[in-house]
């Protein structure tokens, strides 16, 4: 991606003050993006994980965009109704919604059978995480069509189509990726694309400050093959970057694979290994193997 290349675009990634959201943050500001990023944490310290919107912002603006940080709370759709409203009084359009705002519990459900994990695990993960990608989307839209062009991406993991977790985690992952497709469908004649994201395993803040939340297996994958939150952002910076990119609208994207398409490197130079497309289950996440 060149630098500069996006420096008349403006981008929301809802759910940004760490992880994939703040490194989507990073990619598009180094391609010289304005993104708006939304959380709930505005300080550092303002949760038990690290991480901020005031974090983001300042690592933003060092990268080379501009940062832009909304207090929003996505289980509330009066709270992103304003997100929209500013954004259509600030700037007047909308060119790349970033929907990666997910509500994950504390500690995720390992193995443990449907019939005995809470309904509210459930509610938690769709509520954000798929219902808020909903709404954010039916509101984008509207500020993308007055230029038929625009890019709607989802984050996702191959849990959508391999057991992962837990059962509610799967069926989340499942219906972000297929919303990106039929959303693809019904947005074709308008030039605007929508797509689904797969990073690899993530070199997480969450990781790095409390590993004994991370199952064991999980956490060996990472350190073998991870890659930083970056790396998804410079993905989404080259779809964003991209004149031919409705050629992709309504597919699955892998972050690696999207690597060999348009040239771009993780932080240290390097290109880590695609997760599986394959739909078995991973042979960690068998209840033998994690418990």
């Amino acid at each position: 991606m060149t630098k500069g290349r996006l420096k008349d675009r403006i981008a929301l990634v809802t759910g940004g003050s760490r992880g994939v959201g703040k490194g989507v943050a990073i990619g598009l500001a180094e391609a010289g993006a304005t993104v708006i990023v939304t959380a709930r944490t505005r300080n550092s310290g303002g949760s038990e994980w690290p991480g901020s919107l005031d974090e983001t912002i300042a690592a933003i603006d060092e990268a080379g965009g501009r940062g832009i940080g909304l207090l929003c709370d996505h289980s509330d759709d009066d709270s992103v109704q304003e997100v929209f409203d500013l954004i259509r009084r600030d700037h007047g359009r909308l060119d790349v919604l970033v929907n990666n705002v997910f509500a994950a519990p504390n500690v995720m459900p390992v193995n443990v059978p449907f019939w005995q994990v809470p309904a509210s695990l459930w509610d938690t993960m769709h509520r954000v995480g798929l219902r808020s990608h909903f709404v954010a989307s039916q509101l984008a839209v509207p500020l993308m069509l007055p230029q038929k062009r625009g890019l709607i991406v989802n984050t996702s993991s191959g849990g959508g189509i391999r057991y992962t977790f837990n059962v509610p985690f799967g069926v989340q992952k499942s219906g972000v990726d297929r919303m990106a497709r039929d959303m693809a469908h019904e947005l074709q004649p308008f030039g605007i694309a929508a797509v689904s994201i797969w990073p690899g395993y993530i070199k997480s803040e969450k990781l790095a400050v409390q590993p004994e939340r991370v199952p064991l297996a999980l956490a060996k994958l990472i350190a073998e093959r991870g890659e930083t939150p970056v790396f998804a952002g410079r993905a989404v910076a080259s779809l964003a970057g991209d004149p031919d990119v409705m050629a992709k609208s309504g597919q699955i994207l892998l972050a690696s694979e999207l690597a060999a398409e348009y040239g771009f490197t993780d932080i240290d130079g390097k290109v880590p290994p695609p997760p599986s497309r394959d739909a078995a289950p991973l042979s960690v996440f068998k209840p033998s193997a994690m418990t």
